[in-house]
C-alpha cells in the first residue's frame, strides 16, 4: 500500500483541472485554488462559472437538463474515483484482483478437497440405489404373481369362495351315497325306533314274578348236555 500512497504523490491529476471551455486552471501553480468557482457535470465536464449555461445544459457537449455539483478536492463516490492517479489506481486494481483470485482460489481448493472425499460414498451410493429400484421392480412382480396365483385358486376350487358373510359357503353331505365321507365314525345305519312306548289297546301289562329267574331259557341241546 505503501507503493499506491507513492505514486499518489509523484503524479498529481489536479494540476490538469481546468475549464472546459476557457482552460482556466482550478488549481494554481502555488497549489491554491482558484477565486472562479467551478462545476463538474453529470455528463463528465468541468465549467467555470463564466461559462454557466443559462438553460442548465453542457456547455461542452450540449446535453440538456443537467444537474451540477461544486467541483473541489474532496468529491463523493463515484465522482471522486476520476481525479484518483491512475497509477495509483493501478495499483489499487492489482491488489484486489490479486486478493479476490486468492480467496476464489482457496474455496475452489476447499470444495475440491470435499469433493474427493465424498466421491466413492457417491459412487457407492449410486449404486444401492440402482439394486434398490431392481429389487422394488422385483418385489412389484413378484406381487403380481401372486395375486394372479390367487385368484387361479379360487377359480379353480369354488370352496375358497366366501359368500356375502365373508364365510364359505356350506356343501351338501349326502354319505356314502355320494361317495364321500360322512363325518360319523358308524358304518351302519341305526334303525328308526317305535313312534311309542305305551301299549295298544285291549294289551295287558305282564306279569313278572320277583322270583321267577331273569335268564333266558336254555334251549334243547344245552339241556341234553347238562343231564
Amino acid at each position: 500500500m505503501s507503493n499506491v500512497s507513492g505514486a499518489s504523490i509523484d503524479f498529481d491529476f489536479w494540476e490538469f483541472v481546468t475549464c472546459s471551455i476557457c482552460h482556466q486552471e482550478f488549481i494554481k501553480e502555488n497549489g491554491a485554488l482558484s477565486s472562479m468557482p467551478f462545476w463538474l457535470t453529470e455528463c463528465g465536464h468541468v465549467i467555470c462559472n463564466a461559462h454557466l449555461s443559462a438553460d442548465q445544459s453542457c456547455a461542452a457537449c450540449g446535453s440538456p437538463g443537467i444537474q451540477l455539483i461544486p467541483m473541489q478536492r474532496e468529491l463523493d463516490p463515484p465522482m471522486s474515483a476520476w481525479f484518483d492517479s491512475v497509477h495509483g489506481t493501478f495499483d489499487t486494481l492489482a491488489y484486489s484482483l490479486r486478493f479476490q483470485m486468492n480467496t476464489m482460489a482457496d474455496l475452489v481448493r476447499y470444495y475440491k478437497k470435499k469433493y474427493q472425499q465424498y466421491r466413492p460414498v457417491y459412487e457407492m451410493l449410486k449404486d444401492k440405489l440402482a439394486e434398490t429400484k431392481r429389487l422394488k421392480k422385483w418385489v412389484h412382480e413378484l406381487q403380481q404373481q401372486n395375486t394372479q396365483l390367487k385368484e387361479q385358486l379360487q377359480i379353480g376350487d369354488g370352496s375358497d369362495r366366501m359368500n356375502a358373510n365373508g364365510k364359505r359357503p356350506r356343501v351338501e353331505d349326502d354319505g356314502y351315497n355320494s361317495g364321500q365321507r360322512t363325518s360319523s365314525p358308524r358304518s351302519v345305519t341305526t334303525p328308526l325306533g317305535p313312534d311309542r312306548l305305551t301299549l295298544l289297546p285291549g294289551r295287558h301289562h305282564p306279569q313278572f314274578n320277583s322270583r321267577q329267574s331273569l335268564r333266558a331259557p336254555e334251549s334243547a341241546e344245552v339241556k341234553q348236555k347238562l343231564g
